[in-house]
Formats: C-alpha cells, structure tokens, sequence
C-alpha cells in the first residue's frame, strides 16, 4: 500500500484503541517503544500514546511524517 499523506494513525496495523477509551490510540510498534520508557514499564504492555510520538520533531522514531506507518491489510 503507498504511503498516504497525512498518513494518520488509525490506518496504521501498528496503531490499536485503548482499552475502555477508544477515541485514544496506542502505538505498538516495536522501534517506537523501544525508547517509551512507560510503554516499556507498564503491566500491560499498552504501548505508546500515539499523539506523544507524533509530536516529536526529529530525530523521533515515527514523528510527523510517519516515518514508521504501515498500512493496515484489509
């Protein structure tokens, strides 16, 4: 799938609601937790918050441009 611009979250296979929150993502990609020390320390391994990592500038992981966005396969 190419890239779409914006590439927003909610169409990456990477992204998934939270629990009992729906209208806030979590990342669960691996490079993007991998320096989340929350996501790293919870018990749940809920992830990122999505709008945290994309409002990184350089040199963030995924940051605005969704450097890390995959699509989701339907």
């Amino acid at each position: 799938m190419k890239k779409p611009y914006p590439s927003l979250c909610k169409d990456c296979k990477h992204s998934k609601t939270e629990e009992r929150s729906e209208w806030n993502l979590r990342c669960h990609h691996p490079v993007v937790n991998a320096k989340d020390p929350w996501a790293l320390a919870s018990i749940n391994a809920g992830g990122s918050n999505c709008s945290t990592v994309r409002e990184k500038h350089w040199p963030a992981a995924c940051g605005m441009r969704g450097a890390l966005w995959d699509g989701k396969s339907v």
